[in-house]
């Protein structure tokens, strides 16, 4: 399975690297074929300029090209994603260290030298967070039907489609298309507390 995607994306880089006029019918087909390839653990962004990123969400850690976290356990004994006991996510994000400790709803530490901050609710089966992610203000949600708001130096119009959410991204220039595969461990309640969930989110998709 991870061959195959990486195949793929190959597929797509080169495609993305030679066009330029908008997204053909076979850079669509190529990007159809990564998400069919994708594994249930995996998080895959593709947006129409080319940029991919990919990493498999675990029970205990995210890992891909461009990222490498840990989640821990700690303070008080409890069952795994026990908020009470407080989590901690370290390693690094795309070039950036990453510490973050999360107690309750919140999430707080240091993404290279740059705060993060969040205050994290969970409504109708999602997420909503608000704080600081990298310095610059967030408030982004993830639910059954959406992916939205404004996440580091990005924002996200995204709207379910099938397994994946599909719309438009901005970081600081014009809109592009973009589609997003989020993995049901990043968006339902697992080992990853709502903090550390959210933080994990924002550190994919705020890059």
């Amino acid at each position: 399975m991870r061959t195959r995607l990486l195949q793929v994306l190959s597929l797509v880089a080169l495609a993305a690297g030679c066009a330029s006029a908008p997204a053909t019918s076979g850079g669509d087909a190529a990007r159809g074929d990564i998400f069919s390839a994708a594994g249930p653990s995996e998080f895959i962004l593709v947006s129409a300029r080319g940029e991919l990123v990919s990493a498999d969400v675990e029970p205990e850690r995210v890992v891909g090209p461009d990222v490498n976290l840990g989640l821990y356990d700690q303070g008080k004994p409890g069952r795994p994603g026990d908020e009470r006991a407080g989590q901690a996510i370290r390693g690094i994000a795309f070039n950036r260290a990453v510490s973050v400790a999360t107690t309750g709803q919140r999430a707080a530490g240091v993404v290279g030298a740059m705060p993060l901050e969040l205050t994290v609710t969970r409504a109708e089966a999602g997420l909503r967070a608000r704080g600081l992610v990298a310095g610059a203000l967030s408030d982004y949600r993830l639910d059954e039907r959406q992916l939205t708001g404004v996440i580091g130096r990005c924002s996200y119009d995204l709207a379910r489609a099938g397994r994946v959410y599909e719309g438009s991204r901005s970081c600081g220039g014009q809109p592009h298309r973009v589609t997003v595969l989020v993995p049901r461990a990043l968006s339902a309640p697992s080992s990853w507390g709502d903090a550390a969930l959210a933080t994990a989110l924002g550190l994919l998709l705020g890059a």
